[in-house]
């Protein structure tokens, strides 16, 4: 069933292959929160009707930090898709699949781009308490 508010023929998925991360890549300079490794999961949202060869919509990427926090290294989203809810939809997406393998928490640095910061306040990212060893401007979603 695909969510309210999102084009059909969008799917969420696992970019496992080289040149699904390239082209995700691409999407990923302007996010703010680009300092991905190599232990990062990749995910996307994938447009089955398009007409190009990739029809990637969105990618987040995200780094195991211990058995129940993983930390979001990269989100970004078409500028032609951002205003269909698909930045909500990836970010719940990628909070269930983490929650299914046994995550708890999902943190995020500080997001110099407004538009990154506003998409995590909306899908439910909270600052990050005092004292908790981060600094300022970091947020979590308790999943």
């Amino acid at each position: 069933m695909t969510p309210r508010g999102s084009p059909a023929g969008i799917v969420f998925r696992r970019l496992d292959a080289d040149p699904e991360r390239r082209r995700a890549a691409r999407l990923l300079p302007d996010c703010g929160l680009d300092d991905h490794d190599a232990r990062c999961v990749w995910y996307g949202l994938c447009d089955l009707t398009a007409t190009t060869a990739s029809g990637l919509v969105g990618v987040a990427v995200v780094r195991p930090v211990d058995a129940t926090t993983a930390r979001l290294c990269g989100l970004a989203v078409r500028a032609a898709q951002r205003d269909t809810h698909l930045g909500r939809r990836l970010v719940s997406e990628v909070a269930d699949a983490l929650r299914a393998s046994g995550v708890e928490e999902l943190t995020a640095p500080p997001a110099p781009d407004q538009g990154v910061a506003s998409l995590l306040a909306r899908t439910g990212f909270v600052p990050w308490e005092q004292g908790q060893g981060r600094g300022p401007g970091w947020s979590q979603l308790p999943l």
